[in-house]
């Protein structure tokens, strides 16, 4: 925090804050990205981070100080105003990680579209220090998880086009391919492995219920037998019909 660039700007002495004062902040020095921040006023080591404007997605913006303690005044305030807000132990409730003592709940000073759900900075219960490492790490998991996805779904391959397989195909007919290329499905982001004789039923079957009250597993076993019963008779009956000709089916 401490390289970062601060002006002169006196102590915070109240919640209102007149949008000049921070105009040239947000024009010029904020950035547009989503996750810049520049630091107003500088913070207290091990106590508070100062106050920091923060660019959030849709050129949103808020301003938020850490080291200012609201009187019972301007919470009753705040309640008025609606870019301004006082959550519980604001500018006094410590930071949620363990060995952290700087103020993890903060004033927010200015939001720019406050009806848009309250930032993760004012609700976290994290210091901005603290608050910034955790979504780094999260950005980082994230772009990790996806690298594997891409180079897992790399390995699996895909069906190739051909004239010989038109759309609306029954499925089974792709069984024709290399098995090789139907080993491995994506599935709620997960990959499952099947057998090369699989078939894929893309959504639920005409008629099935969804498990909850009521419907628990006797009576879905109930069901699966009684399609399977019916089940049964209809390819004893194909079968019954499997020595007539062409022309008499």
């Amino acid at each position: 925090m401490s390289s970062i660039p601060t002006e002169n700007l006196p102590p915070t002495t109240s919640i209102i804050l007149p949008y000049e004062e921070f105009q040239y902040d947000e024009n010029k020095k904020l950035g547009n990205a989503n996750g810049n921040f520049y630091q107003r006023k500088p913070g207290v080591e091990n106590v508070h981070d100062g106050q920091i404007m923060i660019r959030l997605k849709k050129k949103r913006f808020v301003i938020l100080d850490y080291g200012y303690v609201p009187s019972k005044e301007e919470h009753e305030m705040a309640k008025t105003i609606p870019h301004v807000s006082i959550p519980k132990g604001a500018g006094v409730a410590k930071c949620n990680t363990q060995g952290c003592e700087r103020i993890g709940v903060p004033i927010m000073l200015y939001d720019s579209d406050p009806d848009e759900p309250p930032s993760l900075y004012l609700r976290g219960g994290l210091c901005f220090s603290c608050q910034r490492n955790l979504n780094e790490k999260r950005r980082t998991n994230k772009k990790r998880k996806k690298s594997e996805c891409i180079d897992r779904e790399d390995e699996v391959g895909a069906v190739p086009e051909s004239k010989d397989f038109p759309a609306g195909q029954f499925l089974a007919d792709v069984a024709s391919y290399p098995p090789t290329t139907l080993n491995r499905v994506r599935a709620n982001g997960e990959f499952i492995d099947l057998d090369s004789d699989a078939i894929i039923i893309n959504g639920p079957v005409d008629g099935t219920r969804k498990r909850g009250p009521g419907y628990q597993h006797g009576e879905i076993r109930n069901d699966i037998l009684g399609y399977v019963r019916e089940i049964s008779e209809e390819a004893k009956t194909l079968m019954a019909h499997g020595s007539l000709s062409p022309g008499q089916v």
